[in-house]
Formats: structure tokens, C-alpha cells, sequence
């Protein structure tokens, strides 16, 4: 695997990195948590659907109660759609 060189990184482009990094980690953690052992095969069960902009640790399946990030992010400017997590970028950006 290349290795890069972090330096020519700015502090901004480093702490971005670092939040896709770790909702990538969380997405991944979480596939794997949904995938359920029946009836022998592995089937995909309900994970989570939406990540919170600021801290990529917190998501929510879209069930339940809606939690106290997701209002403050709606309330920041955020749609719904633009915190749903998705397979080829865990983190939208606008």
C-alpha cells in the first residue's frame, strides 16, 4: 500500500480526512452488526440509516424516538436526506 505524505495536508483537509475515516470505520462496524445469523445464511437486518454531520460515531436508524442530534442538525440548516449514510460516501458534505 503507498504511503502518504500527511504533510502537504492542510489542518482542514486533515481533521475532514479524519471524520470520513471514521465513518467509514462506523460504517463498516455497523454492516457487520446487521447482518444476523437465520435459518444458516447471513441476511442483512435493519442498521443504521443516518449520521450525525458533526460526530459520525452517533447514527440513527430512522425507528423510534428521533434523537436530540438529529433536531439540532435539522435546526442547523441540515435536510434529512443530506444525513442519510450511504455505501460509497458514509458522510455527506455540503
Amino acid at each position: 500500500m503507498k504511503e502518504f505524505d500527511f504533510s502537504l495536508f492542510t489542518d482542514r483537509q486533515l481533521g475532514a480526512l479524519a471524520r470520513q475515516l471514521t465513518a467509514e470505520f462506523v460504517r463498516r462496524r455497523e454492516a457487520a452488526k446487521r447482518l444476523v445469523k437465520r435459518r444458516g445464511g447471513l441476511v442483512e437486518g435493519a442498521g443504521p440509516k443516518y449520521v450525525n454531520p458533526d460526530n459520525p460515531a452517533q447514527t440513527w436508524s430512522g425507528r423510534g424516538k428521533r434523537p436530540a442530534w438529529l433536531d439540532a442538525a435539522i435546526d442547523a440548516g441540515h435536510d434529512l436526506d443530506s444525513l442519510v449514510i450511504s455505501d460509497d460516501h458514509p458522510v455527506r458534505r455540503d
